[in-house]
């Protein structure tokens, strides 16, 4: 039996600006959702034609492929925060300004198919990162961002963050 089985996290163990994201996770093993959203997100990727790939709906809004960019360094934080955590690193972890790592990135100069390489290269390491830990280590809790978070709390993180920007990139952009 995996460790995630019936792992489902409750509303004290991220900071209430994720609930939105945590909430839009289906109440399954997590590693199999990250794992079905690591093949649909990569194909859908691949998918996206080039003259939409530096396509924004909005005057100051990310094009797609700043979203892909965002999409995978923000989940490369949030696996951190998890190892750091699960390895009992006592130290408050820092915040992210996601705006300013995508304004010093160079993800519109990328190709989608690099953009899409790489996304999936992240996704297989926090799916052997996630899968490997034991239920002691997914309970332990730590502080990011000035909050208190489990473990347990950031591949649902990851995986509603993701869901949140693939229903943005299909509805804005697509």
């Amino acid at each position: 039996m995996s460790v995630w089985e019936n792992e489902y996290p409750t509303s004290s163990e991220y900071a209430h600006y994720y609930a939105g994201y945590v909430e839009n996770v289906p109440k399954e093993n997590i590693i199999d959702t990250l794992n079905a959203q690591m093949h649909e997100v990569y194909t859908f990727f691949n998918s996206i034609p080039g003259d939409k790939a530096y396509h924004s709906y909005e005057k100051g809004k990310w094009t797609i492929k700043q979203i892909i960019g965002h999409l995978i360094e923000t989940e490369r934080v949030f696996a951190y925060r998890a190892l750091a955590i699960s390895r009992r690193d006592p130290h408050p972890l820092p915040s992210m300004e996601q705006d300013d790592y995508v304004k010093y990135s160079n993800y519109n100069s990328r190709s989608i198919s690099n953009l899409a390489n790489e996304y999936l290269a992240v996704r297989i390491s926090t799916i052997h990162l996630f899968q490997n830990m034991t239920k002691e280590m997914i309970s332990l809790k730590g502080t990011a961002s000035g909050f208190e978070f489990t473990v347990r709390a950031f591949p649902f993180i990851i995986a509603g963050h993701e869901l949140h920007h693939m229903e943005v990139i299909k509805e804005k952009y697509l």
